[in-house]
């Protein structure tokens, strides 16, 4: 998922550019973005993103354990 972001992210910097607005300085403050942002991930600068991301996957193991109950009982 974090590949997928970062992808997303570089290719709307470099396609955005526009030749007169100083290309190389926007990519390399993109890329120091991109960076910061990949770095508070890791180090969890951002714990409302990941409660978020928490709660999900409680909810997927639920949702989960549920059709695996079902399928017990009709077996």
């Amino acid at each position: 998922m974090k590949c997928t972001t970062v992808f997303l992210v570089l290719s709307m910097v470099v396609l955005m550019a526009e030749p007169g607005d100083a290309f190389f300085g926007h990519l390399f403050r993109g890329l120091l973005s991109v960076g910061h942002q990949i770095h508070g991930l890791i180090t969890g600068r951002y714990p409302m993103e990941q409660e978020a991301m928490k709660e999900a996957m409680r909810e997927q193991e639920a949702m989960e354990q549920k059709a695996f109950d079902r399928e017990r009982a009709f077996a």
